[in-house]
């Protein structure tokens, strides 16, 4: 990060985030969340035109009382994937690569199932959602429980096994299965895809580059290799207390970890979009046919009364997360809990809704997007 930005960093008050700040409605929004999902835990980080916020809730585990702060650590899903896409956009800037590079081009050996008919997988197809490969290799729904063991916590374990080497010779076994660049959809494996092109781009693993482009000038700590006395426990649905997950080939999709001090760090970064690569990763690349809602570099892109919205959430075995950024209004806002459940995100993204309605009052005539935008028509 140059000088300038750091100065401007500063001034903004990011550096020196501060405690929690008393408001009683936002503190109503955050219990009621807890109680109506059933949750565990939850901490939401506001940055608001200078000032860094946090308000925390519930427990860092079951069988405890121990508030969570600030500094508590979160799986943070697939928010993993911005930070991927992140390390993209400068690689562009910094004339390492072309978004419309083929896929083919990084990885060292012929890969022609990467395509559809004439349609080759490129950089953007990666992280714009529009690759069209499957959400997972390796198949999940192939795992069996093993007795005394959470089912989530085997499918972990599977993860955490599983190289990258492996990784590249199941990959010559998938292909798009639309022509990429056509409707976005999810995709685990596309984002792990990206991680192998960035080191391959870089010549170094991806937690070396993460640590030195992102979290060393941010002052983040380590998403890769957290402090273990700081995380939360992670619960399933059904309160099964889960071990971390640690899988080193999702961490480039799903798997870095997170405080909400350095998750709103790195979205008051974004929103303020000072640095090129920011902006890059910004730039909407696929839209609906009415403009409304945008894909940027994994960024989902929306307009409101108050400018533009970004977001991205994600979701673990035990975690959900929210990230969002209004640059216009200097708004970020980021959200931590520590149970999967079915609907959390939906939910973290209405709790969201509602506290920059509090903070924020100002009329909203559209819904909440999607996470990812309807098909084209």
């Amino acid at each position: 990060m140059k000088a300038s930005q750091w100065i401007l960093w500063c001034v903004l008050g990011v550096q020196g985030a501060s405690a929690a700040v008393p408001d009683d409605k936002v503190h109503e929004l955050g219990r009621q969340w807890l109680a109506d999902s059933g949750g565990v835990g939850l901490t939401v980080g506001v940055y608001d035109a200078g000032r860094s916020s946090f308000y925390n809730f519930g427990s860092t585990q079951l069988d405890g009382n121990r508030l969570p702060t600030k500094d508590t650590i979160y799986e943070i899903g697939s928010i993993s994937k911005t930070f991927a896409g992140q390390l993209l956009a400068r690689a562009v800037v910094e004339g390492r690569a072309n978004l419309g590079d083929e896929v083919e081009k990084y990885l060292g050996a012929p890969y022609p199932n990467l395509a559809n008919g004439t349609a080759k997988i490129r950089l953007l197809h990666l992280a714009n959602l529009t690759s069209q490969l499957a959400d997972n290799i390796p198949d999940q729904t192939q795992v069996r429980r093993v007795p005394g063991e959470p089912l989530s916590a085997t499918r972990m374990k599977v993860f955490g096994r599983y190289t990258q080497a492996q990784f590249l010779q199941q990959l010559h076994r998938v292909a798009p299965r639309l022509p990429p660049g056509e409707d976005p959809g999810p995709s685990n494996v596309a984002a792990m895809l990206l991680g192998v092109v960035l080191e391959k781009i870089y010549g170094e693993s991806f937690d070396v580059m993460l640590a030195r482009e992102i979290e060393k000038p941010l002052r983040l700590g380590s998403g890769t290799r957290p402090d273990t006395k700081l995380l939360a426990r992670g619960y399933t649905s059904a309160n099964e207390v889960l071990p971390p997950f640690t899988a080193k080939i999702t961490w480039p999709s799903v798997s870095l970890r997170y405080s909400a001090d350095s998750l709103l760090r790195y979205a008051t970064w974004q929103m303020v979009e000072r640095d090129a690569s920011v902006k890059l990763a910004h730039q909407p690349t696929w839209s609906t046919p009415d403009r409304q809602q945008s894909v940027a570099l994994f960024w989902i892109v929306s307009q409101t009364p108050r400018g533009r919205r970004l977001h991205y959430s994600g979701g673990t075995y035990g975690f959900e997360s929210l990230v969002e950024l209004y640059p216009e209004a200097k708004f970020a806002i980021v959200a931590l809990s520590n149970k999967e459940a079915a609907g959390a995100q939906g939910g973290l993204r209405a709790l969201a809704a509602k506290i920059v309605d509090v903070l924020r009052p100002e009329p909203v005539t559209s819904p909440t997007p999607a996470d990812v935008p309807p098909p084209a028509r």
